[in-house]
């Protein structure tokens, strides 16, 4: 008996193509004939986990917030909900590293105003944004030049420059504050500024508990055993829909109007295809298709990023751990972004009696150090950690993962391209572009594009 039903094929097994086939499965069931293909020995892409010597190591993200309700209803659903692991209250606090030293960034102004971490021009300037008037126009702005029009250049150059780094690993200047913050630019253009926001919507939620005007902040979150236990638990349950060790070359279309993927040594046909996969390997596999969306993908450039995990005794770190960790502006002319305290953050991922910490080098304004070989980046992690940090000896754990195009950037002009390639994907019929690269670089953005492109299939 022939099987009319319309095929379903996910390039790419990250995060982004197995939430897709995931929702096949929970939308379609056994009415879908879908299949994930991943070129790779292994599945998860840029997360993974490394689980020796009593260590938990994440290689790339290590966890999401709890904010996004689709995210935490997909976990419960796939039976997880019982390996969540929250970060640690212990891991509140946050740092800037200046002039050579931490400075905690706290959220009560009155703390804040007499904290040295901006000088008292630069502190004195950021309530003026009260008085700031809106932009007028809907151009692009980058978020540097957001942030310094609306609470003055130091606090840009010193706040906002190392968390977008954090974030990012991209480079203030050039990154679309609508595309990357949203909600800031949302604030601004209905409120009139950021603190008249703020103002505005802690009126309307009274004594109500919840975040800020951008929404809750949501609680940092990962699994018992690292975030790869959630691609563990998807390989799982999908298991006889997922082909390792296969990667597609190209597509082109059939005179049917279906889609044939190219294989090293086949073809196949299919009718809906969605590309989970980075946007340098999209336009490759649609350049058949459509070279001008081709070009647009390329367009979309990515930072390159390492991260060291190092373990120490606990006598041999003399600064107190006593938060989630710090990052370092780029006027501070550091190779290191940022370290995140993970033995703080999640206890459970280092054993008793040491701290480990995840360092971050590279960055959109540094992307060629990842070129150095791994011993030189641990070496680099170490001189500029021990004067903040005041280590005592050489770590007794090490790992560095180096990921070549880790980051989508999405500079300026980021939404009038997406805005074209999703014009033109259309008019080449069912193809989605699902991952971090379009709207949103972190987990639960991921997923949500992935479950809002599902919603749009059909099977009749």
């Amino acid at each position: 008996m022939a099987d009319n039903r319309k095929k379903i094929v996910i390039i790419g097994g990250g995060i982004s193509g197995l939430s897709a086939a995931w929702f096949i499965k929970e939308k379609f069931g056994s009415g879908a004939d879908f299949r994930l293909y991943e070129k790779d020995s292994r599945l998860g892409g840029t997360i993974g986990t490394t689980r020796e010597e009593g260590y938990t190591v994440d290689w790339g993200s290590n966890g999401f917030l709890d904010r996004e309700p689709l995210t935490l209803e997909m976990i419960d659903k796939i039976g997880l909900k019982d390996r969540l692991y929250p970060a640690n209250d212990k891991s509140t606090r946050r740092f800037i590293c200046r002039g050579g030293r931490l400075w905690e960034i706290s959220p009560h102004p009155v703390k804040f105003m007499k904290s040295g971490l901006l000088s008292l021009k630069g502190r004195l300037r950021i309530p003026l944004e009260l008085f700031i008037p809106a932009k007028r126009d809907n151009s692009d702005e980058s978020i540097y030049d957001f942030a310094a029009r609306r609470i003055g250049r130091e606090a840009a150059e010193i706040l906002i420059d190392p968390m977008v780094s954090g974030i990012f690993g991209g480079d203030a200047r050039q990154l679309s504050l609508g595309a990357c913050f949203p909600v800031m630019e949302k604030m601004e253009r209905e409120y009139g500024g950021l603190f008249k926001a703020m103002i505005k919507k802690k009126r309307e939620r009274k004594d109500k508990k919840g975040g800020g005007p951008a929404g809750p902040t949501g609680h940092l979150t990962s699994f018992r055993g690292g975030l790869y236990t959630l691609i563990e638990k998807f390989q799982e349950l999908l298991e006889k829909h997922i082909t390792l060790n296969t990667g597609v070359e190209h597509l082109t279309r059939a005179e049917n109007g279906r889609y044939l993927l190219t294989f090293s040594d086949r073809v196949e046909e299919a009718d809906i295809i969605i590309l989970a996969v980075p946007a340098y390997h999209a336009a490759r596999i649609l350049k058949t298709i459509d070279n001008e969306a081709a070009d647009d993908l390329l367009k979309i450039p990515y930072s390159n990023l390492a991260v060291v995990c190092q373990g120490f005794r606990h006598e041999d770190v003399m600064r107190p751990l006593d938060g989630f960790g710090f990052l370092v502006p780029h006027s501070e002319k550091m190779r290191i972004l940022g370290s995140i305290w993970t033995s703080v953050i999640f206890p459970e991922q280092a054993p008793p009696g040491t701290a480990l910490f995840r360092t971050m080098l590279g960055g959109a304004l540094d992307n060629e150090i990842i070129r150095q070989e791994p011993e030189k980046l641990a070496e680099m992690t170490i001189s500029e950690m021990s004067p903040l940090m005041q280590f005592k000896c050489r770590p007794v754990f090490q790992r560095v993962f180096i990921w070549d195009r880790a980051i989508p950037q999405y500079t300026l002009g980021h939404r009038e391209r997406l805005e074209k390639l999703e014009k033109r994907l259309e008019a080449a019929g069912n193809i989605f572009l699902a991952g971090n690269a379009y709207s949103g670089i972190g987990l639960n953005d991921c997923i949500k594009r992935s479950y809002n492109i599902v919603s749009q299939l059909k099977m009749d």
